[in-house]
């Protein structure tokens, strides 16, 4: 043990020096216009292009299906348009981002044979938030998360309509080959 413990001071001590004499490179990511990528939970899958304009400003568009519908030959699907302005921080790893536009929602509902069918569609106000880790020059991956106002729909009068109003809030896993 009494020999040990010389060798381990030293190294202790030489490790200690070598770290400080390490040059410290600051990580620089050269800039990218556009974003295309996928993003999911396990209810919904979708597709994401986003394009850049200025240097916090971009547009983000979504279409997503939604795999949560109660009867057979339902779905639901969801498209979003959203103007993103990305918060500058001092680590070039970390983008965080807000954003605020348009949904359209989409609700293709059947109560089974010989029964009616039909779509109801929706166009209202939606925003969103997230933060991705760059981790490359050319990808990165976040989690974001998707806000509507959508809708609870109900059979009235033998057709299918919007009953009310509901919050639709959609966490996601995204990943992005950045352009």
């Amino acid at each position: 043990m009494h020999r040990l413990l010389p060798f381990l001071l030293c190294s202790s001590v030489v490790s200690h020096l070598a770290a400080q004499e390490a040059p410290s490179k600051p990580v620089s990511y050269p800039k990218y216009r556009a974003a295309l990528g996928i993003l999911g939970n396990p209810k919904v899958l979708g597709v994401q292009a986003e394009g850049r304009f200025g240097q916090h400003f971009g547009g983000r568009l979504v279409a997503t299906q939604v795999f949560d519908s109660h009867r057979q030959n339902e779905f639901s699907a969801g498209g979003i348009g959203l103007l993103t302005y990305y918060i500058p921080l001092k680590n070039p790893r970390l983008e965080p981002v807000v954003g605020i536009g348009g949904v359209y929602s989409l609700y293709h509902w059947d109560l089974g044979a010989n029964a009616k069918k039909g779509t109801l569609t929706d166009f209202n106000v939606g925003g969103g938030m997230g933060l991705n880790l760059r981790f490359s020059n050319d990808f990165r991956a976040g989690i974001n998360v998707l806000f509507a106002n959508g809708f609870v729909a109900d059979y009235q009068a033998d057709d299918m309509r919007i009953a009310r109003r509901k919050l639709l809030v959609m966490p996601a896993l995204t990943f992005d080959i950045l352009l």
